[in-house]
Order: structure tokens, then C-alpha cells, then sequence
């Protein structure tokens, strides 16, 4: 075959396309879904700096030299159950500035690693720090839990579960917006448990006491990004506080936020929120966190899900575990209607849920917007009949105060179960404000 110039300016083309369009394939192959959508509309994010790569690795790193001290001499930071945004980052948070000022320290995230997909808003937070394969670079629910550990930190909640205490167990630090327990008050420096909107603004408010440390931009993206989602984008009336506000503003100079032009252009009374970058990111992680429609209702009920245990006076005829009444608390992103069309079984799946989990006890806390852009709540309550305890929870349920709960028609859910669904008139009383209430009336049985 012969072969004119033109034929060579051809192949010569294929080969220089081909060069340029082959290693960006394999950048795209090898990066997650979370990392491809860095950028978005408004692009608020800067290039990721090469800290992004040694964050990542940073934590690779301490994973592996604290499963090979056997977790002698470690502190360990963990989050709560639920395993939001706000426990991850605060996790992450603390565990940074303990390990940068007085001991090693490793954060636990308690999500298991099967977990992960049920929570969009982290995988793409985590992705705007680098955190793109987070099974190799966090220690997570699932890894090994070495036998020397006896040193936990607590973050976005205040007491330890009953799973790893033990007679040698130290809680050395508690950081908590919660309602206080009272707990761990001769062992915990710092002891920290008080109003927030987000449990990320009071790791940050640390940062701002330490002037000599400095944060990581993928950390300070993370824990801005909890506080955005947690506070709905610092909304005013809402759930932000002045240290929310604070917090937020000591971080966007140091995030991966493309912040520079806003801050020059804006005045000192320009609130953080309008900046653009702001908005955008908080649009994007509200997005993330209501796309839920592939989820069938077990995957709802476990996603955003907590679990107490409750000691009832035990009667005579009573087996050791029989006074102890376990009781759990689901948040989902819909309304029930939507909830229950979210599966073709949907209140098997529940019946197998609350066997799964030995429940006597199960509050199905849903939160959306009305067409209007308004938010709603409503609750379902589900309790085994035999229990003997439904009306006082039905009694103290619909006399609260906080709670405001209007009945509403709901169908029988089975001779094994009494159930109750309601309205809820404070659409701004979230599991935090439901959970003591549930404990009050509990420990009043």
C-alpha cells in the first residue's frame, strides 16, 4: 500500500490525539463518582493543590501504622451511629488536631464500608478533598478494632457505646451539640457540649484558639461542607448559630472554595452566604442528600438511623436481657406516601428491620418541602404490641410542646405491631430535639 503525504498528516494526527485522550481516560477511570463532580456550576472550587494527594495519603498512612501498633497508645475519634457529614468531618476534624498537639489520634468512621453508597453528600465531600477510594483511606466501621485501644474521643455525641466500653476504657475528649448526658466529666479535656447548629463549627472554633496550626484546605472543605449541610446553607431564622457563622467564615479563606475575588469585591457587611461559591456548594450538597429515589426502604431506615437502649424495671419472671427495651430512630428524606411507594414490600421490609435490630420500639422521622418550598415533617411510630407500653408514649408524644404532633389516618400495620403517624407541627424539631423526649418518657415507664 502506498502511502501520500496526506496519509502520513492522518496517522500523524492519530497519534498526537491519541496521546492527549488516553492518559485522561485512565485519570477518569481510576477517580470515583464523587471526585468527577468537583466542580460544578459557579465553579466555587480551586484546583485541588498537591496537599490534595497528601491528605489523602496522610490518612492512608495513619491507618496503617495504627493497625500496626495494634492501637497502643492511640486515641480513637469517633462520630455517631448515624454516620452523617457532620460526624465524618467532625471525626476527621478532631483527629487531625489532637494527633498536630498532643497525641497520635486516628478518626473512626462509623459508617460500614457497604454503607457508603447510602450517603451521596459524603462520597462527594469526600471527593472535593481527594478522598476518593475511602475504603483504603479511612478507618472505618468493619476494620479490625486492635485490642489495645482504651482511649476514645467523641465527636456530634456524648456518650460511648456500650460496644466498646470496657473496665480499661478512657473517653479522654468530648465535642457534642447534643442535649449533655452528663458523662465522662473527670476524664474528658476538653469536655465541650453546647448549642450548635453543626458539631463542625466547634472543631473549627478549636483551629481559630490554635493560631499556630494550620488546616489543611481539603479539611477545611469538609467541615464547611458540614456546616453548610447541617445549618442549610447558614440560612437566617434557621438552625445556625453565631458559631456556625463564625466557623464559616474562619474556613472559606482556607478551603478549596474559589473565594479570592469574592472576598476583595465584598464589603464587610456582605453576609458569607451570598457569596456565590457559598451557595452553589450548598445547593449541590442539599441535591446530594435528597437523591435518594434508588434506595428501597431498608436502605431508608438504616441510611440516617440511631439506636438506644433503655433499662425498664424488671419483673419477677423477667431473663436478664427482658428489662432492657431497644428502641430506634430512622430520619428520611421523604414524605411517608413516599416512603411507602418506596419498595414493592414496603412494611415487610420495616417488620424484617425492626427483627434485624430486636426493636420494641421504632420512630420513623421524615423530613421534605412542601410544593411551596416549605419544610414538613411527619412522624410514624411502630411498637410491639406486647409491650405494654404504647398509650404513655402516645401520651407523652402528643402533649409535647416541641413536638406539636397532629394525628394522622393511618392504616393497621399488623396484630403484631400498634402503630401511630402524626403531623408535625415544629417542622424545626429535628431527632435531636425527639431523642430526649423519647428518653424521658422511657425512663418514666
Amino acid at each position: 500500500m502506498i502511502l501520500n503525504k496526506y496519509s502520513y498528516l492522518a496517522i500523524l494526527w492519530v497519534f498526537v490525539v491519541s496521546c492527549q485522550l488516553f492518559p485522561r481516560l485512565a485519570k477518569i477511570t481510576s477517580t470515583s463518582l464523587a471526585s468527577l463532580t468537583l466542580r460544578f456550576p459557579g465553579k466555587p472550587l480551586r484546583q485541588a493543590s498537591m496537599s490534595t494527594s497528601n491528605f489523602s495519603s496522610y490518612l492512608k498512612s495513619r491507618k496503617a501504622n495504627f493497625l500496626a501498633d495494634n492501637g497502643k497508645g492511640w486515641t480513637v475519634v469517633m462520630g455517631n451511629e448515624a454516620g452523617d457529614l457532620d460526624s465524618l468531618a467532625s471525626a476527621l476534624g478532631y483527629a487531625w488536631l489532637r494527633s498536630n498537639t498532643s497525641e497520635k489520634a486516628i478518626a473512626y468512621i462509623t459508617t460500614p464500608k457497604e454503607d457508603f453508597v447510602l450517603r451521596a453528600e459524603n462520597l462527594y465531600a469526600l471527593g472535593l478533598a481527594g478522598i476518593n477510594y475511602p475504603f483504603e483511606e479511612l478507618y472505618c466501621s468493619g476494620d479490625p478494632m486492635p485490642s489495645q485501644v482504651s482511649q476514645f474521643a467523641l465527636v456530634d455525641h456524648n456518650v460511648l457505646h456500650t460496644r466498646h466500653a470496657s473496665p480499661t476504657t478512657r473517653v479522654v475528649a468530648v465535642i457534642d451539640h447534643h442535649e449533655d448526658e452528663g458523662q465522662y466529666k473527670d476524664t474528658a479535656d476538653p469536655r465541650i457540649v453546647e448549642p450548635a447548629g453543626s458539631c463542625s463549627s466547634l472543631i473549627a472554633r478549636l483551629y481559630q484558639s490554635s493560631p499556630n496550626l494550620s488546616i489543611p484546605p481539603e479539611l477545611s472543605t469538609l467541615l464547611l461542607s458540614a456546616i453548610l449541610i447541617d445549618t442549610h446553607g447558614l440560612k437566617e431564622g434557621g438552625k445556625a448559630l453565631d458559631v456556625d457563622r463564625e466557623a464559616a467564615a474562619f474556613l472559606i479563606p482556607q478551603s478549596l472554595l474559589e473565594h479570592d475575588e469574592e472576598i476583595s469585591a465584598s464589603s464587610d457587611k456582605q453576609p458569607i452566604t451570598h457569596f456565590p461559591s457559598v451557595q452553589s456548594l450548598s445547593a449541590t450538597l442539599g441535591e446530594k442528600k435528597l437523591s435518594v429515589s434508588h434506595l428501597s426502604t431498608r436502605d431508608l431506615l438504616r441510611r440516617d438511623y440511631k439506636e438506644y437502649a433503655f433499662n425498664m424495671p424488671a419483673s419477677e419472671d423477667a431473663t436478664p436481657s427482658s428489662d432492657v427495651i431497644r428502641a430506634g430512630l430512622a430520619t428520611v428524606p421523604l414524605r411517608l406516601s413516599a416512603f411507602f411507594a418506596s419498595s414493592s414490600y414496603p412494611i415487610k421490609e420495616i417488620q424484617d428491620w425492626l427483627a434485624e435490630r430486636d426493636l420494641s420500639v421504632l420512630g420513623i422521622l421524615t423530613t421534605f418541602r412542601s410544593k411551596k418550598g416549605k419544610g414538613r415533617r411527619e412522624q410514624l411510630w411502630i411498637i410491639k404490641a406486647d409491650e405494654g407500653i404504647a398509650e404513655k408514649l402516645w401520651q407523652g408524644l402528643e402533649s409535647s410542646e416541641e413536638l406539636k404532633l397532629k394525628r394522622l389516618d393511618f392504616s393497621k400495620f399488623g396484630e403484631s405491631y400498634v402503630t401511630r403517624a402524626y403531623k408535625q407541627g415544629n417542622a424545626s424539631a429535628t431527632r435531636k430535639q425527639t431523642a430526649p423526649i423519647l428518653r424521658k418518657l422511657m425512663e418514666g415507664l
